[in-house]
């Protein structure tokens, strides 16, 4: 005979529902978090979705353009900001790269109309969307980003410095704040000049350093490139080699530094007269990326970094403005840090050589941005 509880059904029993239920529930949570799941990845593609639309509208408006920058989308009102719906604070990434649609004669397509792929990339999310198939499919790595800079283990820096005095001082930067990966070598500028060949490359004709980086002294030191070495750093660069320029070595006026001033072009930094001097100790992050994040997250747009004083010289950037003159009106004309493909100009140097610890971290984070970008140029050839 079965002992009843005090409901009416035996221990047995309700250990069975028991079990049942312990069942319905796990396959509850199952299914919630596969719901969970679904709606993440519905929102990334309604988010590339929205992305997608945008750069057709822009299109329409700029019937001309060869390339769609997302951070255009967003600041022209196209778009709204990209915040990751699977991490609370974080905003993903875009690119947009645009192809001529090929008319396969079994649709209405006109040609001349334009196929997108959008690389979307979130913290832990990276898919491309093609469109209009919208076809989706998984990345190897985010495109958006340059590199996965992470994968940098070591980085040979040649420092081209302009004053005796300053000797140690990029080294000395680096060995505090270079997190063990980034090893300097100093070399007086004027010993540079009488032999770059020496410097920058090994018996087999093949380049010594990763990054080059010329400064950081005020008019720098009062020194110039020669022709010789100036063709030698143009060579280097043409062939992938990233450069960091100091203050005052692309400088505006045409008594100053000729030599290096005929490199701005490989920083997308055009020169300009009468100019106005633009002088602070505080500057302000323009924009965010993965430059302002890593190996130092320094901070988000609008974010004030303390240097010591500096000031531009005539220089009108038309790369990426990272960060300019805090009060400023036009950030093209008040760039304190400017990046065109993997070179940088930074006005590192007014206040006789010295760098503040944002300073010094600003210029660690800029080291391994311009190497991710060679690297990553690498990967696309």
């Amino acid at each position: 005979m079965k002992k009843l509880n005090n409901k009416g059904f035996s221990l047995v029993e309700l250990l069975g529902v028991m079990v049942i239920l312990g069942v319905i529930l796990a396959a509850g949570i199952a299914q919630y978090r596969k719901y969970i799941v679904t709606v993440s990845e519905e929102a990334y593609d309604d988010m590339a979705k929205a992305i997608y639309a945008a750069t057709e509208n822009y299109m329409m408006d700029h019937p001309n353009a060869k390339k769609v920058d997302v951070n255009d989308l967003v600041s022209e009102g196209y778009l709204e900001q990209l915040d990751d719906p699977g991490k609370a604070d974080n905003q993903c990434e875009s690119k947009v790269t645009i192809s001529p649609l090929e008319d396969d004669g079994a649709s209405d397509t006109a040609i001349g109309k334009n196929a997108y792929t959008v690389n979307l990339c979130c913290e832990k999310y990276d898919y491309s969307y093609r469109y209009p198939e919208d076809i989706k499919s998984k990345d190897k790595y985010c495109k958006v980003y340059p590199y996965d800079i992470k994968k940098i283990k070591d980085i040979k820096v040649l420092n081209v410095y302009p004053s005796p005095s300053f000797e140690k001082n990029v080294m000395s930067w680096m060995d505090t704040y270079g997190k063990g990966l980034i090893h300097v070598t100093p070399v007086y500028i004027v010993d540079f000049n009488a032999n770059p060949e020496y410097y920058m490359q090994n018996e087999k004709g093949e380049w010594k350093y990763d990054v080059i980086v010329y400064g950081f002294a005020d008019c720098n030191g009062g020194q110039d490139l020669t022709v010789h070495s100036r063709d030698l750093t143009e060579e280097y660069m043409i062939s992938g080699g990233s450069v960091v320029f100091g203050h005052d070595t692309i400088i505006s006026y045409s008594g100053g530094h000729p030599n290096f001033r005929s490199l701005a072009k490989y920083v997308n930094v055009e020169n300009y007269s009468p100019w106005t001097w633009t002088g602070r100790t505080k500057v302000k992050i323009n924009k965010t990326g993965i430059f302002t994040t890593y190996p130092y997250n320094i901070g988000e747009e609008g974010t004030i970094l303390t240097i010591p004083t500096s000031h531009t010289s005539g220089q009108r950037a038309h790369g990426d403005v990272w960060l300019t003159f805090d009060g400023a009106d036009n950030p093209d004309e008040s760039v304190y840090l400017t990046t065109y493909g993997n070179n940088a100009f930074i006005q590192i140097g007014h206040s006789n050589g010295q760098a503040t610890p944002d300073e010094q971290k600003i210029l660690t984070n800029i080291i391994f941005y311009t190497l991710a970008k060679q690297y990553a140029e690498d990967e696309e050839e």
